[in-house]
């Protein structure tokens, strides 16, 4: 899915610090999982957690299921 937004220009965000937000948001809220998150943004797991560190997004999550899901589709 393609999503356009258009954000003042006052903001002081560039366009990819703005999808950071995004998407470390959509992953706090459990939609998005870490891989669909890293390749959104085309980080590394190590990038992609220090992303999350730099919004205060907790990287783990304490939910077995969504622990079983990052297992069963983990690439790496």
């Amino acid at each position: 899915m393609q999503v356009t937004i258009d954000l003042p220009d006052d903001m002081g965000l560039d366009e990819h610090e703005a999808k950071e937000r995004v998407v470390a948001l959509v992953y706090e809220a459990g939609m998005l999982s870490e891989k669909q998150g890293r390749d959104v943004l085309g980080l590394s797991r190590r990038a992609f957690q220090g992303m999350l560190s730099e919004h205060d997004v907790a990287y783990m999550t304490s939910a077995p299921e969504d622990i079983q899901y990052e297992l069963r589709h983990r690439r790496e």
